[in-house]
């Protein structure tokens, strides 16, 4: 806690705060209450980098699970405080110049970390010309997400999300094997290059990738176990499952025939079918971690713990349908918002609490991850910091490294976008200085 703060009232909940886990959010003052105006603050600062900034008055504050406190103050890019309503009233009368943002009728959460997202676009099935468009940085900000793990390994796209205000990380390699690499080997890269994290995303039980031996994956995996190990990075595998019927059979059969984990692997995809919904219920009670693509939420498997679960978006990636004979029969795109839609599919129609809901985007990835910094509303965190309505958890506001990025009149943007409602790029160095 800065020395400032010291002597302050802290830490005591507000009287009857409750969870607005369910179906019914929890209500209160009138919805036009809450953003009758973005604060004089914020009137022209609001995109600024400010040195305090209080995020005041919210319903509910989620770490991802549910906070005592309901006003959390930002400063330098990280969280440094959580207040209770007379630390938050004693700061406000203290401090001169502190950024506040009126969070009534909104719920605060941490930032969405995608551990699976195609910056550069991906797909080509259907000819060069169903190639997926890449990124831009506000599809990312409009969709929640503050951190993401991009694939295939493209370092100099990554390096540009982070400059231009998000936080970007690299899995090494793509479908295929042997990985590619930047240094020709996957320990040196995790050793040698900053936004390598693991391996990925390796294919298998698809048509599409190299049809890997379970020996092969086993040295792969090997690899990445000791790079992560000399780095202190993850080092997992993130793997691919596709639609064949082998399902995770060759994952089970490389950890058979190896000294390691299952837990180093870290399958994908793995609500594709019932069957796979099924393996993976295994896979968990095993000890193994998974992800889900969050198109769907069809993860209802009573008993099985969600500590090792993550949700992402495959986001920019290409969603193929082939036949029985393997020819493509349909070919989207997936949606980087695909973790929002998800957040209010699970909250609204099945029920879930959002303690429940919020740490499969949020902390379980950033921990499998080794991201200790993220997925979290703590003190000390990076200030990856959303800003939801509370009925209908629409995205209000968002802040990455602690700058404002998002309101409900305008997102930043990354280099080159435009439009009526993207603030313009902005190099950090100026943040501080000038508006968007």
């Amino acid at each position: 806690m800065p020395s400032w703060l010291q002597g302050l009232p802290n830490g005591s909940s507000r009287s009857g705060a409750t969870s607005p886990g369910g179906a019914s959010p929890p209500s209160g003052r009138s919805p036009s209450a809450g953003f009758a105006a973005e604060r004089a603050a914020f009137g022209q600062a609001g995109s600024r980098r400010l040195d305090l900034t209080l995020l005041a008055n919210a319903e509910a504050v989620y770490g991802p699970l549910l906070l005592e406190q309901r006003n959390v103050l930002l400063a330098g890019g990280k969280v440094v405080g959580l207040l209770d309503d007379a630390a938050a009233a004693a700061l406000r009368g203290a401090v001169q110049g502190l950024a506040v943002l009126d969070c009534s009728d909104c719920l605060v959460s941490p930032g969405f970390v995608d551990c699976h997202v195609h910056i550069t676009g991906g797909g080509g099935e259907a000819g060069p010309a169903s190639r997926c468009p890449a990124s831009r940085l506000s599809e990312f900000l409009d969709a929640g997400v503050t951190t993401s793990m991009v694939v295939p390994d493209v370092c100099l796209q990554a390096r540009a999300l982070n400059e231009e205000g998000m936080s970007a990380f690299t899995w090494i390699g793509s479908y295929h094997a042997p990985p590619a690499t930047v240094s020709g080997s996957i320990r040196r890269d995790l050793c040698l290059v900053d936004c390598a994290l693991g391996v990925g995303e390796l294919a298998v039980a698809d048509h599409r990738g190299s049809q890997l031996a379970p020996a092969e994956l086993a040295r792969i995996a090997a690899e990445a176990r000791v790079g992560g190990m000399l780095s202190g990075k993850a080092g997992l595998v993130h793997i691919h499952v596709g639609p064949g019927a082998s399902g995770l059979q060759s994952l089970r059969e490389a950890v058979a025939c190896s000294d390691i984990p299952l837990s180093q692997f870290h399958p994908t995809h793995m609500d594709r079918s019932e069957a796979l919904i099924d393996q993976g219920a295994q896979w968990l009670l095993d000890g193994g971690s998974l992800d889900f693509t969050g198109e769907w939420g069809q993860y209802h498997q009573a008993g099985v713990p969600l500590h090792n679960v993550t949700v992402s978006s495959d986001a920019f990636g290409s969603l193929p349908t082939y036949d029985s004979d393997g020819r493509l029969m349909k070919y989207t795109v997936a949606d980087a918002r695909a973790l929002l839609r998800f957040l209010r599919n699970m909250y609204f129609q099945e029920h879930w609490p959002l303690e429940r809901i919020l740490p499969l985007m949020t902390s379980n990835p950033a921990r499998l991850l080794k991201l200790p910094h993220k997925g979290r509303v703590a003190v000390g965190a990076d200030a990856d910091v959303l800003v939801l309505s509370h009925d209908t958890l629409q995205l209000r506001y968002l802040y990455a490294k602690g700058v404002l990025r998002k309101t409900p009149q305008w997102t930043q943007g990354g280099f080159f976008e435009k439009g009526s409602k993207i603030k313009p790029y902005q190099a950090a160095e100026d943040e501080e200085d000038k508006d968007f």
